[in-house]
């Protein structure tokens, strides 16, 4: 066997070899993060032996399953075309083979380990297997059901791969998902990595319905734009409207629409149901779905006004209205299904909060505090274009510009729709945050997410001052020196000139904001002079009514008092701190190390005592 023969089987080995090194690492990582305590079960090096190979195995049998009941398919079912020659059943047999009884042997072993050890369910290599085949299987499954449904929906001639690939996939992933259901209770790392299986998922399915959702809306509207504002009412070779619309296109959308949509609602609402208080849930609605969705509608909207205003005062690229605006009907496909992303998840976010206040705060907070940096990104940059158009057109032109008289139109359009877009998104979010810090309570003035945003906008901005100066003093001292010095610096400037205006600006109000937070924290408290330390022994004879005035003396001490239960009862006296405090005082400077408390009616009196 030759070197080029080895390499592909190498090549095959060597993604296997990294995810166990993950896994391998995960677990070390673990290890070493403080778990001093006995391991109870089998062992880590054990575990991961047995969940590494059987990972490595499972994913040897399951392609060779694959390839043989395709070749099955294929030969009982398929066109002549089609019929797969002996190296397609050669190969699936090898496969099948080796793997399915490597992978038994050692699933066995560690399911007969969970059998005799309980708490081997709850080991963190055994979660992470089962949920890393779970996230592999799921999506390989999605990719293979989505060729599945477009041959159904009439797209290619039959395939028995397109049967046989999420076949397999799916039965393991059914088989996988029942054994995670019976691994409960889950430990803490568990719970973990079983969310971050559920929320990635959701996340990859829930963009598989948008796409799918915005593919089935942008085909009709861009037949229907054809048919509209050209005179083409027919495609090419004759095809009519409707054979024009349920293209292969559609069919993949439809497709893609139907499995996203499966899989998502499956692990969102059925796997993530009752985690409402998790962070990852959070970060997933937050920093994803609702911040995604929010980015989706500003850049559709931000393009189709700048098509809008280039069309009207700045340079289109074709003279027909037609042309310059084909490209709405697929901004619209991105707009729709962007809003609906945004909307439902903000309104799920206003729900759950109620539940949960306090945990929902911070992160909600982060998202305000992110979506302000998207505005304040958009605006500057917004800024600096209409800078650049303003030098442009006051200063002497060199070099293209002199040419063209109408350079200035385009910059102008992208620098008013940036304005536009990120003037309102930035002051809406901002100055949001801002009441809250103004009429909430301390801790959202001294919050890290507000620290971070401030301290980094200011420090871009500082550097962006520093870089910018830098070069504005280069290109004038090397103009001087050469005896070159014009007007025209500022015109190969007006780029650094621009940033520095716009990021100084930013500057001085970030650190007038820090300042004011400064002002407005409150003093340090002063640190009250340490108290003396009681070591004395002391026994306390009261009754039961004054057992919670001898806890309260206790708490104050600081140290233990041995209660003798009074048989006469005894009533508990009604003494003021005050009062409390004087005892303790008392009870300290009493000599020797032990004292004896008599509670009654009078009050407390302490008699110190020594041992003969």
């Amino acid at each position: 066997m030759g070197i080029f023969n080895i390499l592909p089987l190498f090549s095959g080995i060597i993604p296997l070899l990294v995810i166990i090194g993950i896994i391998a690492a995960v677990v070390v990582l673990v290890h070493r993060r403080g778990k001093t305590e006995s391991d109870p079960g089998i062992g880590n090096l054990k575990r991961l032996y047995y969940y590494g190979i059987s990972f490595i195995a499972l994913g040897v049998a399951a392609p060779g399953l694959i390839l043989l009941i395709d070749f099955l398919l294929d030969n009982l079912f398929g066109p002549p075309a089609f019929l797969r020659g002996q190296g397609q059943l050669a190969l699936g047999l090898a496969l099948t083979i080796v793997g399915t009884p490597i992978w038994f042997l050692h699933w066995r072993l560690a399911l007969k380990a969970v059998q005799q050890l309980p708490t081997e369910a709850q080991a963190l290599s055994r979660q992470i297997y089962i949920y890393l085949v779970l996230g592999i299987t799921a999506s390989l499954f999605a990719f293979g059901l989505v060729s599945l449904l477009r041959w159904l929906l009439g797209s290619g001639d039959f395939n028995g791969f397109n049967i046989a690939f999420p076949l397999v996939w799916a039965g393991i992933w059914g088989y996988h998902w029942h054994l995670q259901s019976l691994d409960v209770p889950r430990t803490e790392d568990g719970a973990t990595v079983r969310r971050l299986y559920v929320y990635i998922t959701s996340l990859y399915s829930l963009v598989m319905l948008l796409v799918g959702v915005g593919i089935v809306i942008w085909r009709p509207l861009k037949e229907a734009y054809e048919a509209l504002f050209t005179t083409q009412l027919l495609v090419s070779g004759g095809v009519n409207f409707w054979d024009s619309l349920w293209s292969d296109t559609t069919r993949t959308g439809v497709a893609i629409l139907v499995v996203g949509g499966l899989l998502w609602w499956w692990h969102w609402h059925q796997a993530a149901k009752g985690d409402a208080k998790s962070q990852l849930r959070q970060v997933y609605l937050y920093l994803f779905a609702i911040l995604g969705g929010a980015a989706t509608v500003v850049i559709s909207l931000s393009m189709i006004l700048f098509d809008v205003l280039q069309w009207l005062i700045g340079e289109p690229g074709s003279d027909r209205a037609s042309a310059h605006f084909r490209s709405f009907p697929g901004m619209i496909a991105t707009l729709l299904p962007g809003a609906a992303l945004w909307g439902y998840h903000l309104a799920l976010v206003q729900q759950e909060s109620l539940l949960s206040a306090e945990r929902w705060q911070a992160a909600r907070r982060v998202y305000r505090y992110l979506v302000a940096a998207l505005g304040l990104i958009t605006l500057s940059v917004g800024l600096v274009m209409v800078f650049l158009v303003a030098m442009g057109v006051l200063i002497p032109q060199a070099g293209a510009q002199l040419l063209d008289a109408q350079w200035w139109r385009n910059p102008l359009v992208l620098g008013i729709t940036l304005l536009v877009v990120g003037i309102p998104i930035w002051s809406y979010y901002w100055f949001g945050v801002q009441r809250a810090v103004a009429i909430g309570p301390a801790q959202e003035r001294t919050a890290q997410s507000r620290r971070i945003f401030i301290y980094g906008v200011f420090g871009i901005a500082t550097l962006l001052v520093l870089g910018n100066l830098s070069a504005l003093l280069y290109m004038f001292l090397r103009d001087l020196l050469e005896g070159g010095l014009s007007l025209q610096l500022l015109q190969y400037a007006k780029w650094s000139i621009g940033t520095l205006l716009m990021a100084g600006a930013v500057s001085v109000y970030h650190w007038l904001i820090l300042q004011e937070d400064r002002r407005a924290m409150p003093a340090p408290a002063e640190t009250p002079a340490p108290a003396v330390p009681v070591t004395k022994d002391l026994i306390a004879v009261a009754g039961e009514s004054a057992q919670g005035l001898v806890r309260s003396l206790e708490s104050l001490l600081g140290v233990p008092i041995l209660v003798w239960r009074r048989l006469d009862g005894g009533d508990a006296p009604n003494l003021t701190v005050e009062e409390l405090h004087a005892v303790r005082e008392e009870i300290i400077n009493a000599p020797g190390s032990r004292a004896l408390l008599i509670v009654d009616a009078s009050g407390i009196r302490v008699l110190p005592y020594r041992e003969s």
